[in-house]
């Protein structure tokens, strides 16, 4: 930005040359009667200086724009990376919303770093620089300058206001109306079913009647905002000709001075005019940075975790994983004692162990993974990684250790084979199959490279869950998570997994948690889980 403003300081220079060679040039030729020959020095340096005033405007744009990729890049990579947290912990902004602010909105910030922030220092400088100039050689006029120029930014300021009010309320508008369209889309088939599609199209048709209405708005305001200062502007430029040109009249004024001065007089308020023409180019981007600055308050800086942060060494036999009287609660839930979702927890994991977690919904056990994953953190008690705190274990590398299959398989839109590398992408093609063979789904393998939808779409529910556990397992885990890894799925599926998983368990630590039957009687230890409490399980919890 330092840059981009320098450069449009060396263009205005250049005006200002421009100017004062052309004023020259014209008196001499006119009123002195030289032949315009003998002026081939002055004609040369006034061609110069516009080619120069010309590479200064490209080189100016260049640099703004190549500051706005730097701040939209950084803004999104902030923004991503705060959504991930989030979501890790359950909190995230609508899927509309941050469609829109990470794609579209961040984009409009174009506008604001490229145009109107360099526009708008410009915008105080150029007539600064100018009135200097102008007042060595005609204070009178420097005088109305410096009476009409603060015009212009006192109306910006006023029809900013409404302006900020109208694109506030658009931008909100269509993030209702992304939201809408997204949820719509997620349930065709729920309301083709009920046949209450024509419920969401009227809410649809609502807030985009809405929207057009509210852009139409802030385009009024943006032309009168236009018409304002184009009014100013002109009636100073007026000013100073009429100021000049009976001056020059009379006598009281050289014409040479007089006319550098009327040629720049229309550059001085150009400046500030097109600062405010870009004003409302910038207000959707402006808009959109604030949604975005609102998702990255969500995720603070956790500035507890130390510099220097310890790997894990798991010895097989010990513990790998412990809680000590460990409690929990949402964030949201504030201190509320009775909001506790997790109370008391002690809790043993042994390296090289396949314990069975069972309970009824809500009674916790997803809660122990988002622990031992570390995206969420106890608000009382200790957690214990290999014997050390959680709080001093290098979380990046502890979770490449960790294999975890969740509840709801994800799966990205491309081939099976990228699905299976999303978190191991240097594995080879080889390892993929061995993986698949591993889990039991060889008949994926000739399959790698069919393409899916989004979450998955082309593969049946079981071929999903059979994908994200071979994915869990291609990492080659020391420890392997199972949140219902046979939950949804058809009674052969289940029988599948549950024949290879004593081939899948071998050598690591496992955690299942599970309802059926067919893998609890696997492990080596079921403990049970009831209101946030470890309890002896109980039969009539498995299914």
């Amino acid at each position: 930005m330092g840059v981009t403003i320098a450069l449009g300081l060396a263009s205005a220079v250049a005006v200002i040359a421009g100017a004062v060679v052309l004023a020259g040039i014209v008196n001499r030729i006119f009123l002195d009667g030289i032949d315009p020959r003998q002026l081939l020095g002055s004609l040369i340096a006034l061609g110069l200086i516009y080619v120069a005033r010309g590479a200064f405007e490209w080189a100016r744009s260049v640099a703004a724009h190549r500051a706005a990729a730097d701040v939209k890049r950084t803004l999104r990579e902030r923004v991503m990376r705060a959504v991930l947290a989030q979501t890790a912990r359950g909190r995230s902004a609508g899927s509309g919303d941050l469609a829109l602010v990470a794609s579209s909105g961040i984009d409009a910030l174009d506008a604001y770093f490229s145009r109107y922030l360099p526009q708008l220092v410009l915008g105080a400088l150029i007539p600064l620089f100018a009135v200097v100039w102008v007042a060595t050689v005609d204070p009178l006029t420097a005088v109305i300058i410096i009476i009409t120029v603060p015009l212009i930014p006192v109306f910006m300021m006023l029809i900013g206001n409404y302006s900020d009010r109208a694109t506030r309320a658009r931008w909100t508008t269509i993030l209702r109306l992304g939201d809408a369209l997204v949820e719509t889309l997620r349930g065709l088939l729920t309301l083709e079913v009920y046949r209450s599609g024509g419920g969401r199209l009227d809410r649809i048709r609502q807030l985009s009647d809405e929207y057009r209405k509210q852009t139409m708005a802030t385009l009024r305001i943006a032309f009168l905002s236009a018409f304002v200062l184009e009014l100013v502007a002109t009636m100073s430029t007026a000013l100073i000709a009429v100021a000049i040109g009976l001056r020059v009249v009379n006598g009281s004024l050289d014409f040479e001075p007089a006319l550098a001065v009327l040629i720049l007089a229309p550059e001085v308020y150009a400046p500030l005019r097109k600062a405010g023409s870009e004003f409302h180019a910038a207000m959707d981007g402006m808009e959109a940075a604030r949604s975005a600055f609102d998702v990255l308050e969500l995720s603070p800086v956790d500035s507890s975790a130390p510099e220097v942060q310890t790997p894990v060494i798991p010895v097989v036999g010990e513990a790998l994983v412990e809680f000590f009287d460990v409690a929990y609660r949402y964030p949201e839930a504030g201190d509320d004692p009775g909001a506790l979702v997790l109370d008391g927890i002690d809790l043993v994991i042994r390296s090289g162990e396949h314990l069975a977690v069972i309970g009824a919904s809500g009674a916790g056990k997803s809660t122990l993974f988002r622990l031992i994953l570390g995206f969420d953190h106890p608000v009382s008690g200790a957690i214990t990684i290999a014997g050390l705190p959680m709080a001093t274990v290098d979380l990046a590398e502890w979770r490449s250790r960790i294999g975890w299959v969740q509840q709801d398989p994800f799966l990205v839109a491309g081939t099976v084979l990228d699905n299976l590398r999303l978190g191991a992408a240097g594995v080879s093609d080889r390892e993929i199959a061995e993986a698949l063979e591993l889990v039991g789904a060889d008949d994926l393998i000739p399959r790698l490279g069919e393409v899916v939808g989004e979450r998955g779409a082309g593969l049946s529910r079981g071929e999903r869950r059979m994908v994200t556990l071979a994915r869990a397992v291609v990492r080659a885990p020391d420890l392997l998570l199972l949140d219902e890894p046979t939950a949804g799925i058809d009674s052969r599926t289940q029988l599948r997994i549950a024949a290879s998983f004593e081939r899948i368990a071998a050598g690591r630590t496992v955690v299942t948690v599970a309802h059926q039957r067919v893998l609890v009687d696997l492990a080596d230890r079921v403990v049970g889980m009831d209101r946030g409490r470890v309890v002896a399980p109980t039969a009539g919890e498995l299914a």
